[in-house]
């Protein structure tokens, strides 16, 4: 398994002296330095942005990144990596196979677009052409799902690609459209290679994407480090969601992206804490897709599943 790492060191002094004490709820967090699943795409900066706020709680994170959602969530499992960003259908699918995963909190809706050639106008026009996306992934089970609702399911050929490489076919020509998370869209788009199709968002889980998930044998052995983790996490969400410059920075800085592209994909990109009744119900209805397009033979607990008490 091929990973990259972006790691935040705290200097001997600042570490020595951070508080080992929780200020607001006055417990000791259970452990002192945390590693962070992600994915190289624009939704899942947050996780970036949450290693300055657990510094002030003592606790040293590191950002892994990793190849695809699979891996991610399981290394989550194996407390490789002790929280991550997750689609949350790979989570789900590994839930629903006995694997003890939590969402614990929303992290980005939307953020996915399919672009193809200028030629193409609708999804029907794609028919008897080649539409890359990443097998298993949140693009997938959509293109999936509309596909069949439009009886066009045996119609289009589906070139199973990461999402960081269908830009470049598309530019060859070797794939007719690309659905995909952001900002590789909007890198396309930039690029002149591809306009906006379809956005995905007309299903039944509506815009539902990235999720904040973790073990839950994790979270019932460090219940307060769960608490701080979730906390920083609403944190740096929301500093994504009140500065749009913060974000394509982040971005930028990340993925080595120009501005104009990480500009763009953030008019697609969606950060979120929201959760309750209506979050609940559009991830049960992922779950009903996913076993629709056979990806899930059954569903998950849901009740043990879902664990937003933390927000």
């Amino acid at each position: 398994m091929k990973i990259s790492r972006r790691k935040a060191l705290v200097a001997g002094a600042s570490f020595i002296a951070a508080p080992a004490l929780l200020t607001r709820r006055g417990y000791a967090v259970e452990q002192r330095s945390i590693k962070i699943g992600s994915v190289l795409t624009g939704t899942t900066m947050a996780g970036e942005l949450m290693i300055k706020y657990l510094k002030e709680v003592g606790v040293e994170a590191e950002v892994l990144q990793f190849p695809n959602i699979t891996q991610r969530m399981q290394a989550v499992a194996a407390d490789t990596v002790q929280v991550g960003y997750a689609g949350i259908n790979a989570a789900i699918l590994l839930a629903s196979k006995g694997v003890p995963l939590q969402l614990l909190a929303n992290a980005c809706d939307g953020g996915w677009s399919l672009v193809g050639k200028p030629e193409f106008k609708t999804l029907e026009s794609l028919r008897g052409k080649k539409i890359a996306v990443q097998p298993g992934n949140i693009c997938h089970i959509a293109l999936a799902w509309k596909l069949k609702s439009l009886g066009m399911t045996k119609d289009v050929e589906l070139v199973f690609l990461n999402n960081n490489d269908m830009p470049t076919p598309l530019a060859q020509g070797q794939i007719d459209a690309m659905f995909s998370i952001e900002p590789y869209p909007s890198f396309a788009k930039e690029n002149g290679w591809g306009v906006d199709i379809w956005d995905g968002y007309d299903t039944p889980m509506k815009r539902r994407n990235l999720g904040f998930v973790a073990s839950r044998t994790f979270v019932e052995k460090n219940p307060v480090l769960t608490h701080e983790m979730v906390k920083a996490h609403v944190r740096a969400t929301k500093d994504l969601m009140a500065s749009s410059s913060v974000a394509a920075e982040t971005i930028s800085r990340v993925l080595n992206l120009p501005r104009t592209i990480t500009d763009a994909s953030l008019k697609n990109t969606f950060f979120s804490i929201e959760t309750g009744e209506e979050y609940n119900k559009n991830i049960v209805a992922m779950g009903d897709m996913m076993m629709d397009a056979a990806m899930l033979d059954s569903a998950p607990d849901w009740k043990t599943f879902i664990n937003t008490s933390f927000v």
